[in-house]
């Protein structure tokens, strides 16, 4: 039963209706799974819905390639739990992600980058010319520009 389809074609609904189309990408204990976020930073694996918090997940989808020595592919993966976090929506709506999706929101009192994969990282402001480094994440943050002058207080 490992591997096979969750629905087949003629199977039987409970309700006695016939299934006229299968779901290739829907397999009953397949071996490999499709990552998803039970929570922003947590990682696990299901095969379409995630038990836990219920999640539905699709695997990424290739909407087109255009090759070359720099080939341009777009790319996209849905989860259910995207929908419910405080990320923003992605270019195809709420749940949708592409691995190039990634936005820095400026607040009043924090940055909060939003990763590709869904999870919001929260960061103190940042003056111009000012630089942070997370060592959860391994990597730096910086601000461009240069410090403003108060008039206060010329020179």
């Amino acid at each position: 039963m490992i591997g096979k389809p969750a629905a087949r074609q003629d199977d039987m609904t409970l309700k006695g209706g016939k299934i006229v189309q299968g779901s290739a990408g829907v397999l009953i204990g397949a071996p490999t799974g499709v990552a998803c976020s039970v929570c922003p930073g947590g990682i696990t694996y299901s095969n379409p819905v995630n038990p836990l918090p219920g999640a539905k997940v699709l695997p990424g989808e290739t909407d087109f390639a255009l090759p070359g020595p720099l080939p341009f592919v777009l790319s996209r993966a849905y989860s259910s739990y995207r929908t419910r976090t405080p990320a923003p929506s992605g270019l195809f709506g709420p749940g949708w992600k592409m691995p190039a999706d990634i936005r820095l929101q400026l607040r009043e009192r924090e940055l909060i980058l939003n990763d590709s994969g869904g999870r919001s990282i929260h960061f103190d402001p940042l003056s111009p010319g000012e630089t942070a480094f997370s060592r959860s994440e391994s990597f730096w943050l910086a601000r461009c520009g240069t410090p403003a002058l108060d008039e206060s207080n010329p020179l």
